[in-house]
């Protein structure tokens, strides 16, 4: 079996292009929320959670910048290689027949999860703001179960999607 697959140029569907701005306006929110809490925020900060998503380390402020960064360099890697969907692993084979389809599901699935990590990290950015002022910091028990049946949820969405496609 050939391990060549066609490079095919896939356009953006509309709701894809959608979701991409929303992405940028998330980020660009990101970065207007660090710049408010920049001077908001006392010195010290609630910077790593527990499981239970209580507060377990306390660091600088500038911490507040990571996440409006790393979600601009993730937001932009996973736009970068979207273009390249002929690269990716699959879970069914591409064939001719089926290379379109499932390169746009892939890049479809690399738009929502891109989508949603600016958006956790702009609802993470928020809480570190609010939790730095409150008496008894903590995420809520939830936090880390909601936000992997969100990711993993996405992708097996997209999975389902790719197999009723084969």
């Amino acid at each position: 079996m050939s391990r060549h697959r066609p490079g095919l140029v896939i356009p953006q569907s509309s709701s894809d292009q959608i979701l991409n701005w929303i992405a940028i306006a998330g980020i660009a929110g990101l970065f207007g929320l660090a710049v408010y809490t920049w001077f908001a925020l006392p010195e010290t900060i609630p910077i790593h959670f527990g499981f239970d998503g209580k507060v377990n380390g306390w660091g600088s402020k500038k911490i507040i910048w990571l996440l409006p960064i790393l979600s601009l360099v993730t937001y932009s890697f996973l736009t970068f290689i979207s273009r390249y969907p002929h690269t990716f692993n699959y879970a069914v084979t591409i064939t001719e027949v089926n290379a379109l389809r499932q390169y746009q599901i892939a890049c479809s699935m690399l738009n929502w999860l891109k989508t949603e990590m600016v958006y956790l990290s702009a609802y993470i950015e928020w809480q570190i703001y609010h939790l730095a002022t409150t008496a008894n910091p903590s995420l809520g028990i939830w936090f880390l179960p909601g936000l992997i049946i969100i990711i993993f949820g996405t992708i097996g969405y997209w999975l389902r999607q790719s197999f009723l496609a084969r």
